[in-house]
């Protein structure tokens, strides 16, 4: 019954997300772990939040103000406030009263895009549409207490229509906030209230956890833990200890399935990074696909040998989570990798030569102009719109001659039809033709 639940609901509620967007997808496509982090033989690792200890302390108009500034860095643009009497009435069709400080952040801002990124903080009048839409879904599919959206869950945050942060109301008392993944189902201790919500999230935005790169908003999940840390219980904090030491135990004999499932949902921590290192030497191909998931989400600049090492190696999975996993770190690429890197826009593997492209575009290689226009001339669409991007990101004007003869030459009617597309597969023309306009248009703004 729940795998037909998460089935069901994951399809859904997409139908709540707003209409798609046209930019197009360059990300790397993220084994599922869903399969594998059940595995028994996983240590028996703890909640590192406590949801028994009370919301943090707050000075709210501080934080409020210190927040703001923090969106405007980053280009969000905060939705405008509602009154207390919109938030009553909208209240009323909830199972719960909104805790005072979430009210205090509807008047504040009545919805945040990317407020903790990835995930938004949703309109009121918007969380009160998915409650009842995850209310009716489960009356109508006979769904028990237990087994689908809990009943005295509110959507909060939302990401992707399968993806929430969502607040405990089933008590009148502390108000802890859960992560919810539709396809799993296993709700799971995110924050001991509002008010930690708040705090972390700003310890985020200030220590660089959360920071606008070209149009996303990117993620050092080893500064996002230290921000956690910073506003932790000191049972918190031994939780966290005594999680890594079953981790990294558990690491070091790890072998497979098993070792893929500890590394797919292990906890960032910067002591994992030379242990990783050292299992580079006997893995598997999946196993390097992990460890280089791990490092692009720990965008630490101690793995960028083990990366570099990795773009040689025989399996073009490994170059591939390699090269990805060096575009989200954040420091100067040397020459060599430069050059690795141009290499591989010749590899035999289309997926590769995109991971490729997106290394030397979050590192503005200027090196890089003259072969990815050359590249250009030479692709076909769907690997085209990586090379788009990427010149417009490095902002090299000796590219705006290439761009404009590409957009010369569509015709002036275009297939608007929308395709389902993997990656690197071609775009429709019509939104082909909408990434080199946008690129040159970048180009007039610099």
């Amino acid at each position: 019954m729940q795998f037909l639940y998460r089935l069901l609901i994951a399809t859904a509620s997409l139908l709540l997300l707003p209409g798609c967007d046209k930019k197009i997808d360059t990300s790397v496509e993220t084994p599922d772990i869903s399969s594998i982090v059940g595995i028994k033989t996983m240590p028996d690792i703890k909640p590192t939040v406590d949801v028994s200890l009370p919301d943090a302390d707050a000075n709210l108009p501080e934080l409020f103000s210190r927040l703001d500034r923090q969106f405007s860095k980053n280009n969000i643009q905060p939705s405008a406030p509602i009154s207390d009497q919109e938030i009553t009435a909208l209240e009323l069709q909830l199972p719960c009263k909104l805790p005072p400080i979430l009210r205090a952040m509807y008047r504040w801002h009545n919805g945040i895009p990317d407020f903790t990124p990835p995930y938004e903080f949703q309109a009121l009048s918007k969380v009160v549409e998915e409650y009842k839409f995850f209310k009716r879904f489960n009356k109508e599919y006979g769904v028990k207490e237990g087994e689908g959206w809990p009943a005295h869950f509110l959507p909060i945050l939302q990401f992707n229509g399968k993806m929430y942060v969502a607040l405990d109301c089933k008590d009148q008392g502390p108000t802890p906030l859960f992560s919810y993944f539709i396809e799993d189902g296993t709700p799971q201790a995110k924050y001991r209230g509002p008010a930690h919500l708040l705090q972390v999230t700003l310890s985020s935005y200030e220590s660089g956890a959360y920071k606008r790169e070209f149009e996303n908003m990117e993620v050092d999940t080893l500064a996002e833990a230290r921000a956690f840390r910073q506003h932790a219980f000191a049972s918190e904090l031994q939780t966290m200890e005594d999680n890594w030491a079953k981790t990294k135990k558990f690491l070091m004999t790890a072998k497979g399935e098993n070792f893929r499932a500890m590394v797919g949902s292990m906890d960032p921590d910067e002591r994992a990074i030379p242990l990783l290192i050292d299992k580079l030497h006997d893995a598997d191909p999946e196993e390097i696909v992990y460890i280089c998931l791990a490092f692009g989400n720990f965008k630490s600049e101690a793995t960028r040998p083990a990366l570099n090492d990795l773009l040689k190696h025989k399996s073009s999975r490994a170059r591939d989570f390699a090269a990805s996993a060096l575009s989200k770190l954040r420091g100067p690429q040397s020459q060599a990798e430069t050059d690795t890197l141009l290499s591989l826009l010749e590899d035999s593997d289309k997926l590769v030569q995109l991971s490729a492209i997106e290394a030397l575009k979050h590192a503005k290689s200027y090196r890089a102009i003259d072969t990815l226009i050359d590249k250009l001339h030479r692709s076909k669409p769907g690997m085209q719109v990586y090379i788009i991007s990427t010149l417009a990101d490095i902002g090299d004007r000796r590219a705006l001659p290439a761009l404009k003869e590409l957009q010369a030459s569509f015709p002036s009617q275009l297939d608007s039809k929308r395709y389902a597309r993997a990656r690197g597969d071609d775009p429709s023309p019509a939104d082909f033709k909408s990434s080199v306009d946008e690129a040159i248009k970048r180009f007039g703004q610099q």
